[in-house]
């Protein structure tokens, strides 16, 4: 607990641990260092995602206080972070609302990073053909050789995160904001985590063909973990409805 970063941020509370640091230093890649140049592209990468996620986090609990009041507080720690607010009253469409603009926030710093990328570069076309070569995995030769290609490591850092950490919270899977919103405007909580479930199963083989082996590792962990819970939730049966 001593080793944590502790700040206040809009008058929200945030601690950060130390095991976020080196998630994301793995994530971006620190075991192939091998130039100067990559060094400070991983730096670059847990910069954006600290970036991202503190503003997923922060879209949870400003919404949350404006609609409820209370006093937020942000924890980030492994691969993401968590937003509580014990002493908010909130409606159940208003948890949804704040729900949501956790993804809504991380979106948007891509979205900021894309639109100052576009004036940097003078094009916003050309912004947006170097960002998805980046996200494919090919390092646009052009936009790093005619611009500094920290800048520009950074702008399509920003995106790539911003979008795919995005993209899972909105999966339709307990305890993700969709499973989250899906919820939320469910009366089932069975029906919740079956669904959640099925998404998972799918999810987890999908990136495992992809080879994206982290991520279908966590989709395992996440089936598992709504495996339990719906049985928890229809106690004495253990088919699926």
């Amino acid at each position: 607990m001593g080793a944590m970063i502790r700040f206040t941020l809009f008058g929200v509370q945030v601690s950060i641990h130390p095991t976020l640091w080196l998630t994301l230093a793995f994530l971006g890649g620190v075991c192939m260092i091998s130039s100067v140049i990559e060094l400070f592209s991983v730096l670059l990468f847990i910069l954006a995602a600290f970036v991202v996620l503190l503003a997923h986090e922060m879209g949870h609990a400003l919404v949350g206080r404006r609609l409820g009041g209370g006093q937020p507080y942000v924890y980030l720690a492994w691969l993401g972070g968590d937003c509580t607010n014990e002493t908010a009253r909130l409606t159940r469409m208003q948890g949804v609302l704040m729900t949501a603009c956790g993804p809504l926030a991380s979106l948007l710093v891509g979205v900021l990073a894309y639109v100052v990328l576009g004036v940097y570069v003078g094009d916003f076309g050309k912004a947006a053909a170097y960002a998805s070569e980046f996200a494919m995995g090919y390092m646009p030769a052009e936009a790093v050789m005619t611009y500094p290609p920290l800048a520009m490591f950074l702008f399509f850092f920003l995106i790539e995160v911003s979008c795919w950490w995005t993209l899972l919270n909105l999966l339709p899977i307990f305890p993700l904001d969709g499973g989250q919103i899906m919820q939320g405007l469910m009366k089932s909580s069975h029906q919740v985590h079956c669904i959640s479930l099925s998404a998972a199963v799918v999810c987890a083989v999908a990136s495992a063909v992809l080879g994206l082996w982290l991520l279908s590792v966590l989709m395992v962990l996440l089936a598992v973990l709504n495996y339990r819970l719906r049985r928890e939730s229809h106690p004495g049966g253990t088919d699926f409805h």
